[in-house]
């Protein structure tokens, strides 16, 4: 017989499903299509370091080492996300793939390369980070250079002296730009096409997330003023330092509250140079909308990634603003709303969709937490499992 729950995808938000799971008593199968744990952070650039704190980005049950520091690296988190698997002893099954997964007597039918299994509720959990998403250009097929995705960007070696551009100035675009600032044919251009909004890491001295639990033990009359004021410091002046800034209408489709200090650094020493964004691409060049014409031998497209909903979810559900399935009672346009099932698709629970607040990392135990206590309301009414097959 089956377990109860089938949690498909071994990352953060898997693993804190897994918990929660493992805290209520429920039964459960963890699969992972890759052959180690969080295989999106497994493989990603040496310097990428947290934009949030070690206090909300902990999975359940288990804080960061104190030798981690305030932002802990990427491979840090990593090296705690094995750890973690490995200490709370979860039913993990890694190079798995899910062929099918369809509705059947009330639960669901699900294919993998395991063979097939009825579970009670699916919990999908393969989360925003895993599937790039890289515009195209005009011109792109006849480039001779070189274009990679901020995901395949695993350090600065191979970049030696090369002209590149950085197309996208969110977090991963400025790391990668400033980084590359030390060892690439300078200047580096970091091709933006709204402005780049630059936050301090520890403003007036604390980090944000500290200000968050001062705010909290406010009254709302004082602490959201504070938060406020809080979330609206930046750098000012970058335009002076030759960094495109938003304007005004551009405001809420800047890349927001990037932090620190490294690309403004950069910027004053001629390493990074800011740049309008791609128009088109010639055999050796890129051409900018403002019809500027740069020779690079290096594209790395930071340009974000998409919801990883894969084929064996590929429903016939209405989507949100962010790209990710309807869920029970969820507003439109509003991606915090609404319980983690699936809407029209009972048992179907959707895990690490929101990337606001107090970050992604810590709204996947959030998520993880809501969609187990959803579970147990639906176990408490179901039959036994029924004996159908595919």
């Amino acid at each position: 017989m089956a377990e109860d729950v089938l949690v498909i995808g071994a990352g953060p938000g898997g693993l804190a499903s897994a918990y929660y799971l493992e805290q209520a008593g429920i039964s459960y199968r963890v699969i992972d299509r890759a052959d180690v744990i969080a295989s999106t952070w497994s493989g990603l650039y040496p310097s990428l370091r947290l934009n949030t704190t070690r206090f909300y980005s902990h999975l359940p049950g288990q804080r960061f080492p104190l030798h981690y520091g305030m932002f802990p690296t990427g491979r840090q988190f990593h090296a705690y996300l094995e750890r973690y698997a490995r200490s709370n002893g979860f039913n993990i099954h890694l190079g798995v793939t899910v062929d099918r997964a369809c509705e059947e007597d009330g639960g669901w039918r699900v294919l993998t390369s395991e063979g097939p299994a009825w579970y009670r509720a699916v919990i999908s959990a393969t989360g925003r980070f895993c599937k790039p998403c890289a515009p195209t250009f005009p011109g792109v097929d006849e480039f001779r250079g070189q274009i990679l995705h901020a995901c395949d960007y695993l350090g600065p070696e191979p970049f030696t002296g090369k002209r590149v551009m950085v197309v996208g100035n969110g977090p991963s675009g400025v790391d990668i730009a400033a980084e590359l600032g030390g060892v690439a044919a300078r200047p580096v251009l970091l091709s933006q096409r709204t402005g780049v909004v630059l936050r301090q890491r520890y403003p007036w001295g604390l980090p944000k997330h500290v200000w968050m639990m001062i705010s909290d033990a406010l009254p709302d009359a004082i602490g959201q003023p504070l938060m406020d004021k809080i979330e609206s410091l930046k750098f000012e002046n970058l335009d002076k330092i030759g960094l495109k800034v938003p304007r005004t209408e551009e405001e809420s489709s800047a890349a927001g509250g990037t932090r620190g200090y490294e690309l403004i650094e950069a910027a004053k020493a001629g390493r990074v140079k800011s740049v309008d964004g791609p128009d088109h691409f010639e055999p050796d060049a890129v051409v900018l909308t403002d019809g500027s014409r740069e020779v690079v031998d290096v594209v790395i497209m930071a340009t974000g990634y998409l919801p990883a909903l894969f084929n064996y979810l590929d429903l016939d559900v209405d989507c949100n603003r962010d790209g990710w399935p309807v869920r029970v009672d969820e507003h439109p346009g509003d991606v915090t709303s609404g319980k983690r099932a699936v809407k029209g698709y009972p048992g179907l629970y959707l895990v690490g969709t929101y990337y606001q607040g107090k970050g992604a990392l810590y709204n996947m135990g959030v998520e993880g937490r809501q969609a187990v206590e959803e579970i147990q309301q639906r176990l408490a009414t179901m039959q036994p499992e029924p004996a159908g097959e595919f």
